[in-house]
């Protein structure tokens, strides 16, 4: 394709329940062309354009990912459709065969209210390609055809259905995460979306630390000990408020398409020289937990202790491996704590007695 602008944009679709995310390509090239109208209609499109539209609907975090994998995908294919002057004019519809969309366009199930459609909008009309950008979104509310078309496709009662560009989407994630109070989060994930070497770091008040270095986010895993040794006046409670906040960030980054690395924190706090790809790398956590080793402590039972916490599930895990020694075992993915049980049945010849103790209580046998 030899036109200068592309302009990325979605159909989005705010649904009362979950919708069924691919299009056969009968119902995917229907609602193909009737997008197609309304585009016309909305934007006043005048010469020659291309439109590509995806018959799959993704989440907010699938399709604002760093390099936006799915706009590039799909540019790919109109690309190799839309070979010559006889392909000028043209719309292409890209549906689902067996529910599978072609490779790189299948999307992630998710059972949300909100779900986008993209397309591309091809033109050489630099006017068209600045209205596209600044007034689609004022602009876009769907056709009463194609509402009742979504409507009688999808089997679900649509609230609402309008035009958006990426660059909409970006500044309505912006948004939420402000009303959230995550505007940190956002500002590191938009920093991975709009900046051709992103690089930034950015510290919480509950303690967190983020160092984005291109899509690569690196964090600091804290111990239990390690924190109390930080912060001598916090109580164990502070240290579940940085864990909680942990786990809400790299959910909210990995669910963007960030290549999230924690890394022991062990030597701490890091100087800004020391803050660079080589330095986290070395100290970069590539199971699904890691551990520590304590001097003992008088009180350790002598059994495998689930460190649990009402909210925060199991903290940690811990056992003694030598009279005056105590390891513990920290998950840091959701397939972490199984992980450490089948460390801990392989290094073992008999399996070890369990216990559950509350974390309020048990927190001070590993400090």
């Amino acid at each position: 394709m030899n036109y200068q602008h592309r302009c990325d944009g979605m159909l989005t679709l705010e649904c009362q329940s979950p919708i069924k995310q691919t299009w056969n390509k009968h119902n995917s090239s229907e609602l193909t062309h009737q997008v197609a109208r309304d585009l016309h209609a909305v934007l006043g499109i005048k010469g020659q354009t291309a439109l590509v539209f995806l018959g799959a609907a993704f989440t907010s975090e699938q399709l604002l990912q760093p390099g936006f994998p799915i706009q590039q995908n799909l540019t790919r294919y109109a690309s190799a459709a839309f070979q010559g002057e006889s392909q000028v004019d043209q719309v292409l519809s890209v549906g689902a065969s067996d529910d599978n969309m072609p490779a790189g366009l299948q999307p992630i199930p998710a059972e949300q209210q909100l779900y986008h459609l993209p397309f591309c909008l091809y033109t050489d009309d630099e006017q068209l390609a600045t209205t596209f950008e600044q007034q689609l979104m004022h602009k876009g509310m769907v056709s009463p055809p194609t509402y009742e078309l979504l409507c009688g496709q999808t089997g679900v009662v649509i609230s609402h259905a309008n035009y958006m560009t990426y660059l909409d989407l970006v500044a309505m994630m912006h948004n939420h995460f402000q009303q959230l109070g995550l505007s940190h989060l956002w500002e590191i994930i938009e920093m991975s979306l709009v900046n051709n070497e992103p690089k930034t770091a950015v510290s919480t008040d509950t303690g967190n630390h983020f160092y984005l270095i291109d899509h690569l986010l690196f964090t600091p895993s804290f111990s239990w000990s390690q924190w109390h040794q930080l912060k001598p006046e916090s109580d164990p409670e502070s240290y579940i408020n940085w864990l909680m906040a942990q786990r809400l960030s790299i959910g909210a980054f990995s669910s963007h398409g960030l290549d999230v690395r924690p890394f022991k924190a062990s030597q701490w706090p890091i100087s800004s020289q020391k803050i660079c790809l080589g330095s986290f790398e070395q100290s970069h956590i590539r199971d699904s937990w890691w551990f520590e080793d304590l001097p003992t402590q008088d009180t350790h039972p002598a059994a495998v202790v689930y460190h649990q916490h009402p909210q925060a599930g199991v903290v940690a895990i811990s056992h003694q491996i030598e009279p005056q020694t105590v390891r513990v075992y920290y998950p840091i993915k959701p397939l972490g704590i199984k992980a450490i049980e089948a460390h801990l049945s392989n290094q073992t010849a008999r399996k070890m007695a369990t216990e559950n103790s509350d974390w309020g209580h048990s927190a001070s046998w590993i400090a």
